[in-house]
């Protein structure tokens, strides 16, 4: 990680790409950030943190995300390979 600012910055392809289509699945879907902790259980500054790729969140995290996004759990994990491999590729 590195800082730019105040504010720090991941390094981690996947780390990013969890947090990239995290946000990308919630905005599809019309939640806030306030709305989509809420239906997980989390804390809203944990789900900025794994959206900006600062934390890397469990599996069941991740499954538990998808279940209040209506989302299956296979789409977001598909998404989020393709999308690492997408910025692994345009280095």
């Amino acid at each position: 990680m590195q800082r730019h600012g105040r504010q720090i910055q991941p390094t981690d392809a996947k780390k990013k790409a969890i947090g990239f289509v995290v946000a990308e699945f919630r905005r599809q879907a019309g939640f806030s950030q306030e709305r989509l902790s809420a239906e997980c259980g989390f804390e809203r500054t944990y789900l900025s943190r794994v959206e900006r790729g600062i934390l890397n969140p469990t599996l069941i995290r991740i499954w538990k995300i998808a279940d209040a996004l209506h989302t299956p759990f296979h789409e977001l994990i598909r998404r989020m390979e393709a999308h690492a491999t997408e910025q692994t590729k345009g280095r």
